[in-house]
């Protein structure tokens, strides 16, 4: 551990402290805070001369804040369509915005990935939390993602055409304040695309890269189709959303899940995936919110067509962790971020747990599972200098586990406490808002 040279040396006591990485857990341990920052993790007995314990948890378990790196925070996640949602006004959707972040952060997650949304609305959601007028997440932004006419998410108005279209649109976005480039790289939900055909050519998908990267900013492909997968590898995306390797496929007895196909997996894909170093952001429960309602919903109340759903569902997600144990199996591991795509269908926020249950099904240990959303996805952000593991010098977003999630990852819906740049958030809304515009106008 380094020298302590703050003024601001705190300490957070717990029955386990797990800094990330992979290292095992320490126990009867202490975290301490510099300021906003870590300074480093001690033995719980060294740490009351170091400075003023903050907070005691005698069953907690301290892991870095949560990482999803693929939302929606426009969206409700309330079960209407892409086109119901998006008749939402501008104003209601920066208010459906500050809702779903406020949950989120309430549930552990402390950077939040937006992976498209209309407009500027979550330009100016993140102006808000920075100018202290609302407590939030570290936002990472893609604004209005870009796709062909009528593609997938044109109603965000990100629509571009060609490779001009394409490069104006992501000098633009960049000019907004953008942190990443999303593209739509093959359809998906909206009315009248298709989520098993790619939607752009490798030659425009490698404009938008070469023109993303030559202002610093990294990219990712929103990619459902098996083809799609593959021209996103090709044209040099940083990150792939999704990996679903959807082929038409009508007859297959989930394609009422995928819009009429099925998953063919083709591990000669995922070699090029691990060569290239290109990380996938798998949204593992995309869809389980519909199935959870269904399987909770009392029977007696269910219509032959619920029932229908609910099998396909069914179907559909055993297929999905199958090809997830495949990626696992292939060696694409230390790649693969657990993203939640929430706000879309009814996938609501708060609920990222679910997905690191399903990834547990599929074969990963505990351990990689807090990985996949803390460290590795932090990699896969770009944000792994700022946030991702309790390391000296990072800053102090933790989530306080009540009990051992190593042991039982479904302990991670038991959320005791959460931390943003090492100050506690408060249950209460309009409490914690307050506090962080004192905290903003004390940096200023």
């Amino acid at each position: 551990m380094p020298p302590l040279m703050g003024s601001d040396i705190r300490y957070i006591r717990a029955r386990r402290i797990y800094a990330g990485g992979g290292a095992a857990p320490l126990s009867d341990a202490a975290l301490v805070l510099d300021g906003p920052r870590v300074a480093g993790v001690v033995p719980a007995a060294q740490a009351a001369s170091m400075g003023t314990e903050i907070a005691h948890y005698p069953d907690g378990t301290v892991l870095p804040g949560l990482i999803d790196a693929h939302c929606h925070l426009t969206l409700a996640g309330d079960g209407r369509s892409y086109a119901q949602m998006a008749t939402d006004s501008d104003a209601l959707m920066a208010l459906i915005s500050l809702r779903n972040m406020q949950k989120h952060l309430s549930s552990g997650v402390t950077t939040l990935r937006d992976n498209g949304g209309r407009n500027t609305i979550t330009f100016a959601v993140r102006d808000a939390i920075e100018r202290g007028y609302v407590y939030g997440p570290r936002l990472l932004l893609a604004g209005r993602p870009v796709t062909h006419t009528r593609g997938h998410f044109h109603w965000c108005n990100g629509v571009a055409d060609g490779a001009e279209e394409i490069r104006r649109a992501v000098r633009e976005l960049v000019a907004d304040g953008a942190d990443h480039i999303k593209i739509m790289a093959s359809g998906g939900g909206t009315a009248g695309t298709l989520p098993y055909l790619p939607s752009y050519t490798v030659a425009e998908m490698a404009t938008a890269v070469q023109t993303a990267h030559s202002l610093g900013t990294p990219t990712t492909a929103h990619c459902r189709a098996k083809a799609a997968v593959e021209n996103a590898v090709d044209a040099g995306l940083d990150c792939i959303e999704h990996y679903e390797f959807l082929v038409r496929d009508p007859t297959a007895p989930y394609a009422g899940a995928t819009s009429g196909s099925r998953i063919d997996y083709d591990p000669r894909v995922t070699q090029k995936v691990i060569d290239r170093g290109t990380y996938v952001s798998f949204t593992m429960q995309a869809g389980y919110g519909t199935l959870l309602e269904l399987r909770h919903r009392d029977p007696a109340l269910l219509t032959a067509r619920d029932v229908a759903d609910r099998d396909v569902l069914e179907l559909y997600f055993d297929a999905k962790i199958a090809l997830f144990s495949n990626l696992l199996r292939d060696g694409l591991l230390p790649q693969i971020v657990i993203s939640s795509d929430s706000g879309c269908g009814a996938d609501e926020f708060g609920s990222l747990h679910r997905g690191m249950e399903l990834a547990v099904q599929g074969g990963m240990t505990t351990t990689q599972a807090i990985d996949s959303v803390t460290c590795i996805a932090a990699k896969a952000a770009h944000v792994d200098d700022v946030v991702g593991t309790l390391s000296a010098g990072k800053r102090a977003d933790i989530v306080v586990i009540k009990g051992d999630p190593f042991a039982d990852i479904a302990q991670m819906r038991h959320v005791e406490a959460v931390y943003r740049d090492g100050t506690e958030v408060p249950r209460d809304a309009h409490q914690a808002s307050l506090l962080f515009a004192a905290a903003t106008a004390a940096r200023l």
